[in-house]
Parts: structure tokens; sequence; C-alpha cells
């Protein structure tokens, strides 16, 4: 019995520091195993710490990017607001200035209208008198007859505002036309100037040396015809003259009027 005791605790010793040695060496293999395993995982926590750090980064960064844009479209959301609302202003101002100006346009037209009637009445000149002065042959020198007829022209002309005083000068056929022409032109420049002598404006004189040729036909009427059986002395005297009109701005029946006066 002691024997077996003996032989008992002589095979439990070594199965005792078998299994010593055996759980030193589990444990040992179980750390190199698991420490690089636990290294993998601390590095893949770390890897992932560092992806989603640089996720929220990248998040934020475009979060605030979109705020940026979200901020400058709101801004220029408003700006447009803005003029579109200065644009309306501008437009409303512009329909009221249009209006205002379509109102002084339409004033304007009548008045100009009005002027217009003035300015045709004023310019519309008509005959108010009319007289002429004989020559004797060969000469351009006023009488004592034709300077009584010539100062109640002057009288008449510096009575009547915005007159002209119109001279026609004539000649008869003897002699050659050019020397009937200068000699025409002669008479008429020596009625405008007694006329200026008696204080008739020279500007308001218009001088025109027609020669032997016959009236104008505006005034031939005004002429009247000659003496039924006039000798031809009569005709050539009759020639040598300087017509003479006062004209008058007014209207065509003022003109007719006064025209019928004579």
């Amino acid at each position: 019995m002691a024997k077996s005791r003996s032989i008992s605790a002589m095979i439990a010793i070594p199965v005792f520091v078998t299994l010593g040695v055996t759980g030193c060496a589990t444990k040992s293999y179980v750390r190199t195993q698991v420490t690089p395993v636990n290294q993998r995982v601390t590095d893949l926590e770390q890897k992932t710490t560092e992806q989603i750090q640089a996720l929220s980064t990248k998040e934020q960064a475009d979060v605030s990017r979109l705020d940026e844009r979200i901020t400058s479209t709101d801004s220029k959301i408003a700006e447009t607001d803005s003029r579109v609302t200065q644009v309306a202003s501008v437009a409303t101002q512009a329909n009221q200035l249009g209006e205002a100006n379509r109102a002084e346009l339409q004033k304007n037209g009548q008045q100009m209208t009005s002027m217009g009637e003035q300015f045709r009445n004023a310019w519309n000149y008509q005959l108010i008198d009319k007289s002429d002065v004989k020559f004797s042959f060969d000469k351009s020198q006023l009488d004592q007859e034709s300077k009584a007829a010539l100062d109640a022209i002057a009288q008449k002309a510096k009575s009547t505002p915005r007159m002209v005083v119109d001279l026609q000068g004539f000649a008869d056929k003897t002699g050659s036309s050019d020397y009937n022409l200068a000699l025409s032109q002669k008479r008429a420049d020596a009625v405008a100037r007694y006329l200026t002598k008696q204080n008739v404006p020279l500007r308001t004189i218009s001088i025109m040396g027609l020669g032997e040729e016959d009236p104008p036909a505006n005034i031939a009427a005004d002429f009247g015809a000659p003496p039924a059986g006039a000798s031809p002395q009569e005709l050539r005297r009759l020639s040598r003259r300087v017509y003479i009109r006062i004209l008058a701005p007014g209207n065509a029946t003022a003109g007719e009027a006064a025209r019928s006066e004579r």
C-alpha cells in the first residue's frame, strides 16, 4: 500500500511538471497570437478614427461652403429683389413722367398751333396801300408832285407795324433794254432815298428795276388798263414810273377790305 502511494506520487510529479510547463507555453503562445491582433485592432481603430475625423472635417467644410453658397444666394436674391423694386420704382416714375410729358406736349402742341396761326397771320402779308410816281423822259429825278405823293406814302408806312414797302421801277421801250433796265433801277433808288429821308427804315424797303418789261402778273391788275384811245406818247409816259406798294401782315379778309377801299 505504501509502495502503491509512492508509485502514484512518482507518476503525479511529472504530470504536474508537464502541466505547469504546458500552461506556461500556452500563455506565451496566446500572447504571441493576441498581441498582433490587438495591434491590428488598435491600428484599425486609429485608422477608423482618422477616417472619421477626415470625413467629419470634410463634412464640416462642405457644410461651411454650402452655408456660404446659401448665404451668397440669399444675398443675391435680396439684391435682385432690391433691384426689381428699384426698377419698378423707376418704371413708375417713368410712367408718371411720361404722363406729365404727354400732358406738357399736348399743352405745347396747342400753344404751337395757336402760335402757328398767329405766325401765319403775321407773315401773310397783304396789300394795304399803293401808289406810283411818274418820271420825265430819260430822267430819274423826282418832281414836287412825286414828292408830295411820297410824303403820304411815308406817313402811311410809319404808322403801320411790320410793314414792307415794295418799289418796282419801269421805263418805256425807247432805247436799249440794258439802258432802260439801269434807268428803271435808278428811278426806284431815287424813291427809296426820298422815303428814307422821311424816316422810313431802309430795311423795310424792297427795290427792283424791271426796265421796259411788262408789269409782273401779280401786280398787273393793280396797274389798270390804259385809257381808251391813248396815244403811243401817253403809253410811254405811263410806263416811266415807279410802282409803290405798302404790305403788312394780316388775314386775307382784312387785305381784301383794304384793297376794296381803294
